[in-house]
């Protein structure tokens, strides 16, 4: 029974999931391909052993194959799956033929039918994002510390309940997950963070002696001075509070422990937008303690920490942590209408994007190691896991963000990647010719040597982070 349903649970939604993904990819190729002129001879799923297959109309051969390891499309006067060689019976096609031949093909073509399959997964991961967003909202979880764990990193470094977290090395964290992002992209464990803190205090406007343009005054005022430039603006847009500029001395805001840069955020529970707001609002209650809620910025240097970290399933895992959890207050942005579902799905896509990037940056450069790189394997777990908690919504969004990954790794330029045929055909559009074989050859040797070296250390990783689950 327990083999069944880890078949169930494992196995079915990994090929559902990777099927789909190879699709998505590869009919990026076959249909740009065939918008240029160029045959398509054969479209697998699948890798070895045909399955099932049919020949359409147009002549190419659609299969199932017994490897469900991704797929290919191969070309007329293709050698192999990977059109990385040219098949030595491409002389004996007729002129007609010809025509249809990937290899023979202008360069721009080639490089048009190239990039489509990238350009197809990211389409399809906006897509599947914008109708996620506009059917179910998106759920943001602030970045504000709801709970510190004791002894842990944020609680060594002072960082309080109620803080909300601005940026760390000065990568805006707005969400809790940008937080987790950043905090597994940080180069060191020691990181700089910036927050702003909240704070209450009851205060009641009292006779206070100032200067207002070099002229002495006594006026019943609380004492916070702020930007001359906004006092007049009644129409301007609403911000996320007003920022003090000065402090009267001998105030009530002083004795208050007001200080320069602290942001006004509510009065007596009311939202503060401007400095308008502000003036009418104490005006009309001069002779009543109010109650102001405002935020400090600060900055803190913290010192992260390895912590166990307990998954959805029990399971504790190591992982680089700052030891803060989210408060309960989610920003839950429902019934999106379709504009503000574009622009979130093309915002998440690009911060996919960037945060890929960033990681592959650190790899490349020696800042990052490559525990982090995982294979098939990884990929099966962790689509798995989500299948057996149940989450439809989920699984939708890890199929996204798998996406935007295989359409941004095809796009590195290594030969026999897509990235690497892009590179040769933008080559050869400079240089007005083909490449010689002799050296596109050695150039895809290189690139499978490459290729084989990232699988046997994303497999290695697979293995050992198995083990590590199974007897952890």
């Amino acid at each position: 029974m327990e083999i069944l349903l880890n078949v169930i649970y494992y196995v079915i939604p990994f090929i559902v999931l990777l099927g789909i993904l190879v699709f998505v990819h590869e009919f990026g190729h076959f249909i740009i391909a065939r918008l240029l002129g160029a045959k398509v001879v054969v479209f697998s799923i699948g890798f070895g052993k045909e399955l099932w297959g049919r020949v359409d109309k147009y002549g190419t051969r659609w299969k199932l194959s017994a490897v469900p390891l991704g797929g290919y499309c191969q070309f007329l006067g293709d050698a192999d799956a990977s059109s990385s060689t040219v098949d030595e019976s491409l002389e004996n096609l007729s002129e007609e033929d010809k025509k249809g031949a990937f290899s023979l093909l202008a360069a721009w073509k080639k490089l048009c039918i190239v990039v489509a399959g990238p350009l197809f997964n990211y389409l399809f991961a906006l897509l599947l994002f914008i109708a996620l967003f506009y059917s179910f909202g998106k759920i943001v979880y602030p970045s504000v510390v709801g709970k510190v764990m004791p002894g842990e990193a944020a609680d060594i470094a002072g960082i309080m309940e109620g803080d909300r977290i601005l940026s760390l090395n000065g990568n805006p964290t707005p969400d809790f997950q940008a937080l987790s992002n950043e905090v597994s992209l940080a180069e060191t464990d020691d990181v700089m963070i910036e927050l702003e803190r909240p704070t209450t205090v009851h205060i009641q406007a009292r006779e206070t002696e100032f200067n207002q343009n070099n002229v002495a005054k006594t006026e019943k005022i609380i004492g916070l001075v702020f930007d001359a430039d906004n006092i007049e603006k009644k129409t301007e847009a609403p911000q996320s509070g007003i920022k003090v500029k000065n402090v009267v001395m001998n105030s009530a805001a002083e004795e208050a422990g007001f200080q320069v840069g602290d942001v006004i955020e509510k009065i007596n529970d009311v939202e503060i937008g401007n400095v308008v707001d502000f003036i009418e609002f104490v005006r009309a209650h001069i002779d009543e303690e109010l109650e102001i809620t405002y935020a400090r910025p600060m900055s803190v240097a913290v010192t992260l920490k390895d912590t166990d970290f307990e998954q959805e399933d029990g399971r504790k895992v190591k992982r680089r942590m700052l030891g803060v959890q989210s408060s309960f207050k989610v920003d839950f942005m429902h019934h999106m209408d379709l504009c503000e579902a574009i622009k979130a799905g093309y915002d998440e896509v690009s911060d996919l994007t960037i945060t890929t990037l960033r990681g592959l940056g650190q790899m490349i450069t020696g800042k990052r190691g490559g525990k982090d790189v995982g294979g098939i394997i990884r990929i099966a777990e962790m689509s798995g896991d989500i299948s057996k908690a149940g989450g439809l919504i989920s699984f939708i969004y890890f199929m996204g963000l798998l996406s935007v990954n295989l359409g941004l790794i095809n796009l590195l330029p290594i030969p026999v990647l897509d990235g690497g045929s892009i590179i040769i055909f933008l080559v050869e559009m400079i240089i007005g010719k083909d490449l010689q074989p002799k050296i596109k050859e050695s150039i895809f040797k290189i690139g499978m040597f490459i290729i084989l070296v990232i699988m046997l250390l994303a497999t290695w990783n697979d293995i050992t982070h198995l083990i590590s689950r199974w007897f952890d």
